[in-house]
C-alpha cells in the first residue's frame, strides 16, 4: 500500500510541471508587442472624444493615423493609432488639414500618389477595449458610414522610416 502511494506521489510530481507547461503554452501575453513589421501611413483623422456613455465631450482626439501593412497593399488600411510620432515625416498640410471625411465618417486617406510614400517599420500591440481612445466622427452621409469596428486600434512601441 505504501509503495502504491509513493508511486502515485512520484507520478504526480512528474506530471505537475508537464501540466503547467501545457496550460501555459496556450496563453498569449496581451501585453506583448508584435515582431517588427513593415507598412505605410495611408491616412489620418481627428475625431470627437466620447465618454463612457458614448456622449461627445466637446474635446478632439489627438490626430489618428491609418496604417496599412506591406503584405496587404490591396487593402485600404489595417490599423489606426493615436500614438504615431508627428516628427517622423513632414506630412504636407493639405493631406492633414481635414479632421475626417464627412462623406463617409472615416479617415481622410492620402491621395493614390502618396499611398506608399510614407513607409515605416514598427512593432505594435492591439489596444484592449478599456484602454481604447473612444471617439466618433461626424457624418454627412446617411448610408456609407465608415466601419471603424473592422479595424484594430494599436499602440506603436517603436517606429522608424523604412
Amino acid at each position: 500500500m505504501k509503495t502504491t502511494k509513493l508511486k502515485l506521489f512520484t507520478l504526480f510530481l512528474l506530471l505537475l510541471p508537464l501540466c503547467a507547461v501545457l496550460l501555459g503554452a496556450g496563453c498569449e501575453d496581451a501585453d506583448e508587442y508584435s515582431n517588427f513589421v513593415e507598412g505605410y501611413v495611408v491616412g489620418s483623422f481627428i475625431g470627437d472624444e466620447v465618454d463612457g456613455e458614448g456622449q461627445a465631450t466637446g474635446n478632439k482626439t489627438k490626430r489618428g493615423y491609418c496604417i496599412l501593412l506591406e503584405e496587404n497593399k490591396n487593402k485600404r488600411m489595417d490599423f489606426y493609432t493615436f500614438n504615431f510620432s508627428d516628427t517622423l515625416f513632414a506630412f504636407p498640410d493639405e493631406i492633414l488639414s481635414p479632421d475626417y471625411n464627412g462623406n463617409n465618417c472615416g479617415p481622410t486617406f492620402f491621395p493614390d500618389s502618396l499611398k506608399f510614400a510614407y513607409k515605416i517599420k514598427f512593432n505594435y500591440q492591439i489596444v484592449n477595449e478599456p484602454d481604447k481612445v473612444q471617439f466618433i466622427t461626424a457624418c454627412f452621409a446617411l448610408d456609407a458610414a465608415f466601419l471603424w469596428d473592422n479595424y484594430d486600434q494599436i499602440f506603436i512601441k517603436e517606429t522608424s522610416k523604412n
